[in-house]
């Protein structure tokens, strides 16, 4: 199952973004498959918390507009919620411990934590998620 980052959402919901038809075109492609996709609560709060923001580039999007897009996404077929499981926290500890990860690098290490957890793929545009592989997340960097 492909999990997808905010920064994917992000770029491919908002038209004002650098490389959009890329982002939303391949976001498309997958969300049309009959493939499961999955989206993580911390994804899809941080999703509203950055484009709702009143300091976002060109403006904020609508809070009820933000809303629709991830509902719109979530009431598809194939959408699952994915979230920690019983060894969220022991691969999390692992992963920061052997990263040595700290500040924003934490927040990236519990996104990969999840997707270890879940035998996902994620899905972003952050090459920052790279120290993760070795340890066993299944990555997919996109980028145009």
């Amino acid at each position: 199952m492909i999990l997808f980052d905010v920064n994917v959402l992000i770029y491919a919901h908002r038209e004002d973004q650098s490389d959009h038809t890329y982002y939303r075109d391949r976001l498309e492609g997958h969300l049309q498959e009959p493939k499961p996709f999955g989206i993580t609560p911390l994804v899809a709060a941080g999703f509203l918390r950055i484009t709702t923001h009143s300091k976002f580039p060109n403006g904020p999007t609508p809070l009820p507009h933000a809303l629709a897009v991830l509902e719109s996404i979530l009431d598809l077929p194939n959408a699952y919620w994915v979230g920690p499981g019983p060894r969220h926290w022991e691969l999390l500890s692992e992963i920061i411990r052997t990263t040595q990860s700290q500040g924003k690098a934490v927040a990236d290490a519990r996104h990969a934590a999840i997707a270890m957890e879940q035998a996902g793929i994620w899905a972003t545009r952050d090459r920052d998620f790279q120290r993760f592989t070795s340890l066993g997340l299944r990555l997919e960097i996109w980028e145009p």
